[in-house]
C-alpha cells in the first residue's frame, strides 16, 4: 500500500468523524431549541395568566438563563403596571361613589325648596326663607363641583404645581387678606410672625389655596373672639408655617382621619363644608415635595403646620 493510498484513507476517515460530530452536534442543538422553546413558551404562558410564582432560572449561566433575567424584569414591570391600574381603578370608583353620596343630600333640599315654592298661597315670609335656603344649597353644589375638579385634576396629573424659589411672607399676607372677612365677622384676632426675607420652594397659587384651607378651618372651627397664629420659621429642611387656633380642637383618634377625603366629625355637620379642604391641601404639598403635619387637644385649639422645601 502506497503512502498515498493511506493518506486518502486517513483523510476519509477524517472527513467521516466530523461528519459524525456535524451530525451530533446539530441533534445536540436542535435538542438544546427545542427545550428553550418549551422553557420560554412555558414561562410567557404563566405570565399571561398572571401567574405569581414562575420559576425563572436567571441564576443558570446558560442562553435561557440570561434571557430570563430580562423576563423577570420585563414581568415585574407588568405586575407593578397591573397594580397601578387597579388602583386607578380602585380611586376613580371611590370618587364617583363620593361624589354620588356629596351631592345626594343638597339636590334632595333642591328638590323639596322648589315643591315647597311651586305651592300656592305660599306666605312671603316662607318664600323668601326657601329661596335663601335654596342659594346655600346652590351654593355648596357649586363648591362642591369645583373642589372636585380641582381634586381630579392634581390626581390624575392634569395640573401639576410648579415650584419655584419664592417670598413665604406674600403667600401669608395674601391668604390672610383673603380670610380676613370671615376673621372679623367672627371677632378673632389675627397674628402673624414670620421674617420678610424667608423663602421656600413652592407654586405660589397652588399653595396659597392649601393654606387658605387651613385658615379657612381655623377660622371656622375657632370660638368666638379667638386667636389665629400663624408663624413661618426654618427647620433643617424645610420652611414650616404653622397655624395655631384656640378653637375646640380635635379628638386624638380622629388625627389620623382628618386628611381623608370627605372626612367630617359628626359634632361639625353644622358647619358648611363637605370635608376636602385638608384633603386638597396635603395634595398640594405633597406634590411640591412637601408635608403637612397636625397636633391637637379637645377644647384647646389644633396647630397645623406646612412645611415647604427649603432647598431645591
Amino acid at each position: 500500500m502506497t503512502i498515498q493510498t493511506i493518506v486518502s484513507y486517513t483523510l476519509m476517515g477524517l472527513a467521516l468523524i466530523i461528519l459524525l460530530l456535524a451530525v451530533l452536534t446539530m441533534l445536540y442543538t436542535r435538542k438544546s431549541l427545542t427545550e428553550y422553546s418549551r422553557k420560554l413558551s412555558s414561562t410567557l404562558d404563566a405570565m399571561i395568566a398572571g401567574n405569581q410564582e414562575i420559576a425563572f432560572e436567571e441564576e443558570k449561566e446558560t442562553l435561557i438563563g440570561r434571557i430570563q433575567v430580562k423576563m423577570r424584569s420585563l414581568y415585574e414591570i407588568m405586575l407593578a403596571q397591573k397594580e397601578i391600574t387597579r388602583k386607578e381603578k380602585q380611586q376613580l370608583e371611590e370618587t364617583i361613589s363620593d361624589i354620588s353620596h356629596q351631592v345626594k343630600t343638597p339636590i334632595a333640599s333642591l328638590r323639596m325648596y322648589h315643591d315647597f315654592l311651586s305651592r300656592e298661597n305660599l306666605p312671603p315670609q316662607k318664600q323668601a326663607e326657601f329661596l335663601s335656603d335654596s342659594d346655600r344649597q346652590l351654593d355648596k353644589l357649586e363648591f362642591l363641583m369645583k373642589s372636585m375638579i380641582r381634586m381630579s385634576r392634581l390626581e390624575t396629573g392634569m395640573v401639576t404645581p410648579l415650584a419655584a424659589l419664592e417670598p413665604v411672607y406674600p403667600l401669608i399676607q395674601q391668604t390672610v387678606c383673603d380670610i380676613a372677612p370671615k376673621a372679623q365677622a367672627k371677632g378673632l384676632d389675627v397674628r402673624v410672625d414670620c421674617l420678610a426675607d424667608l423663602k421656600a420652594w413652592f407654586d405660589p397659587k397652588w399653595t396659597q389655596e392649601a393654606l387658605f384651607n387651613l385658615l379657612d378651618n381655623a377660622v371656622k372651627y375657632n370660638r368666638e373672639n379667638g386667636k389665629i397664629l400663624i408663624r413661618a420659621d426654618r427647620t433643617d429642611y424645610y420652611i414650616r408655617i404653622q397655624v395655631k387656633d384656640t378653637g375646640k380642637g380635635i379628638r386624638e383618634e380622629s388625627l389620623p382621619l382628618i386628611f381623608k377625603r370627605f372626612y367630617r366629625e359628626a359634632d361639625n355637620s353644622n358647619e358648611e363644608g363637605v370635608g376636602i379642604g385638608l384633603y386638597l391641601a396635603r395634595q398640594i404639598i405633597m406634590q411640591q415635595k412637601g408635608f403637612i403635619e397636625a397636633s391637637s387637644q379637645a377644647g384647646k385649639g389644633s396647630v397645623f403646620a406646612i412645611h415647604l422645601p427649603a432647598d431645591k
